[in-house]
């Protein structure tokens, strides 16, 4: 007789090891629950614990996740915290399917997602790449991206704001440089914790092919690190002639992720130091004019070749070097002659000491600005010129135009989280961010009200202090509009509640009148751009939906203004002009008259980045028609 056997049978050691196969869900809702003596063995420490490394990728800081990792399993709830993870993913889709449900309230439940950090990452990140066929494709990879970027964005923003309040600050520069890419990640891996590995690699490959770098003098160290980082490319660009002002160059987790590593000297020079502080050296960035050096200094007592020093109370003795540039030390006789020759006759000092965080972080947010303006200068001047712009602006993802935008915006907050609110001059630039932040990025919300109110409220209190009386009275009432963080704020959030206006095509005149539907895809017939409508007025523009992010000056399209030599009706009336608002790949309401509007019945002609910034406004994408499935039914029921 054959024996029988049951998985009673089975050794423990086999029923742990199937575990790590079968889905932590069936092991909790199923497995565990067959005998006691399965219970236990699905209950174990270390099967959760492999089960949360699984599962999840990216944690928010809040549950130390490594530092668990590195303790005894048995000392950590394991199954409790992947229950937990479970649970706020729960509540991440039910957030975001509100997001697409409905428009009011949609800032409020998007910061809702935002606060719960990188623990909402992994989530976003399915529903980023989420299944062509899904009925809201375009609305939830859209809104997912938004919520994402936006999570970085106040990761980025929470490390500068640590410069806040402190004495000028030396360390961190590797992430206060790595928050600028965080605000054009995306989708991809390249984040502060990327940065941080990525320096750390190139120090042990250093390390692991220099054996006696130990035994070299400071000089020699800071020379052969130096020239083995331009060797491997790891500093530099090609053709600077031409890509000087590429946008890449700004970014040093793109740099340390390109197979090219292209850098401008200020990213260049903070890679060198980087790596030199991991390989032992005292090392820190110049802020020399126009093109940032890096400086070695001596260790205690001794001079950069080895030798004792003479006096033990002198400043260390201090090399320069140009990592972007040259493979060998750069004098001081020189650098100093190249300040002459920039028209700096006293105080050259000052750009030859080390240069605090602050100062590299906000010469970071200059250069982005500078790549800002050469774009724009090139723009529509030639066909060379238009396809140099482009590929100035192009980074690995993301919209080329919207990568611009977003390192400008985070030049802007560098600018304001870098300068101390001590300074009177602190909030300068202020208005121009408040229009930026409330125009493009309102989502951003919760990260003003959490890092940018504090800062506006000391730097208002600060301000106070020196204008007593009826000049502080006069400082409070003169900040209104761009200039008060806290009107910007409410405002946004009172749009954000607003119940919809509802446009319905009521009658066979509105049905005459308004040819065209929410989700039409059209060329305009005079600027050739190609748009999808979504928007309309039967009786002229009045009635156009114009939401806060809109920039009027935007909004306008001179092509459209009415023409008086236009046929009129036998009774010489005006004749009521229908309008309607378009998305275009950088413009969400821009304003075009019907007669301008020239439907488009092939989809090969849509522009690809379309098809991602349409999310705002509509689910889906219907080929056969060739319209955009609208998500705007509350503003448009019948459409």
């Amino acid at each position: 007789m054959p024996m029988r056997s049951s998985l009673c049978d089975i050794p423990d050691e086999i029923v742990r090891h199937i575990l790590w196969y079968l889905p932590p869900e069936d092991t909790l809702l199923s497995f565990q629950l067959l005998s006691r003596r399965y219970h236990h063995i699905a209950n174990e420490p270390l099967l959760w614990r492999w089960y949360c490394q699984k599962s999840f990728r990216y944690w928010h800081p809040r549950h130390r996740f490594h530092e668990k990792l590195a303790a005894l399993a048995s000392s950590v709830d394991w199954k409790g915290l992947w229950i937990t993870r479970k649970q706020i993913n729960k509540r991440i889709a039910q957030l975001l399917n509100e997001v697409l449900r409905t428009k009011v309230g949609q800032m409020r439940n998007l910061g809702q997602i935002c606060e719960m950090g990188y623990d909402a990452k992994d989530y976003l990140l399915e529903q980023c790449h989420c299944d062509e066929n899904a009925e809201d494709v375009l609305a939830r990879r859209y809104y997912a991206h938004t919520a994402l970027d936006s999570i970085h964005r106040g990761v980025a923003v929470e490390v500068w704001s640590r410069y806040q309040g402190q004495p000028l600050s030396y360390r961190g520069l590797d992430t206060a440089l790595g928050a600028f890419d965080m605000f054009v990640l995306h989708d991809q891996p390249y984040d502060l914790d990327y940065i941080v590995h990525e320096l750390d690699a190139i120090a042990d490959r250093f390390r692991a092919e220099h054996p006696t770098f130990e035994e070299l003098t400071t000089r020699q160290k800071a020379l052969t690190l130096v020239r083995w980082l331009r060797a491997n490319n790891l500093t530099g660009m090609d053709h600077p002639d031409l890509y000087y002002r590429s946008l890449r160059n700004c970014f040093i987790g793109h740099a340390l992720s390109d197979e090219e590593h292209p850098s401008l000297p200020i990213i260049s020079s903070a890679i060198f130091t980087c790596v030199a502080e991991r390989l032992g050296l005292h090392a820190a960035c110049l802020a020399f004019p126009s093109h940032v050096h890096a400086a070695v200094f001596a260790p205690p007592g001794r001079t950069l070749d080895g030798r004792p020093v003479e006096d033990p109370k002198a400043e260390p003795e201090k090399m320069c070097l140009d990592p972007y540039g040259s493979d060998n030390e750069i004098t001081l006789r020189d650098l100093r002659r190249r300040l002459v020759e920039f028209g700096w006759q006293s105080g050259t000092n000052a750009f030859l000491t080390p240069s605090p965080v602050p100062i590299i972080v906000q010469r970071t947010a200059q250069n982005i600005k500078a790549t800002h303006d050469t774009v724009h200068s090139l723009a529509n001047t030639s066909v060379e010129e238009d396809r140099l712009a482009e590929e100035l602006k192009r980074l690995r993802s993301g919209h080329p135009m919207r990568n611009l935008s977003a390192a400008v915006y985070a030049s802007m907050w560098a600018d304001l989280l870098m300068k101390q609110t001590t300074s009177f001059h602190w909030d300068t630039n202020l208005g121009a961010f408040l229009k930026c932040f409330a125009l493009s990025w309102s989502e951003d919300t919760w990260i003003v009200r959490k890092y940018l109110a504090p800062l506006y409220e000391e730097f208002i209190a600060n301000k106070n202090a020196l204008n007593h009386g009826a000049a502080a009275a006069n400082n409070r009432r003169r900040r209104s509009g761009w200039e008060n963080l806290h009107e910007i704020v409410a405002m946004l959030e009172n749009l954000d509640n607003r119940q919809p206006t509802v446009s319905r095509r009521y009658t066979a005149d509105i049905n005459a009148r308004v040819r065209y539907r929410i989700g039409q895809v059209f060329r305009h017939r005079r600027y050739q751009y190609v748009g999808v409508i979504n928007g309309w007025a039967a009786t002229g523009s009045a009635g156009l939906p114009m939401p806060h992010y809109l920039d009027a000056a935007e909004a306008e399209e001179e092509g459209d203004v009415f023409d008086p030599t236009e046929s009129v009706r036998a009774s010489n009336a005006v004749p009521q002009r229908t309008f309607y608002t378009c998305l275009k790949s950088t413009v969400d309401r821009l304003r075009v008259a019907q007669e301008n509007v020239v439907p488009i019945t092939d989809p090969r002609e849509i522009p690809e980045e379309l098809f991602f910034v349409a999310g705002k406004f509509f689910k889906r994408f219907d080929p056969e028609r060739c319209m955009f499935v609208s998500n705007i039914k509350e503003y448009y029921p019948d459409d």
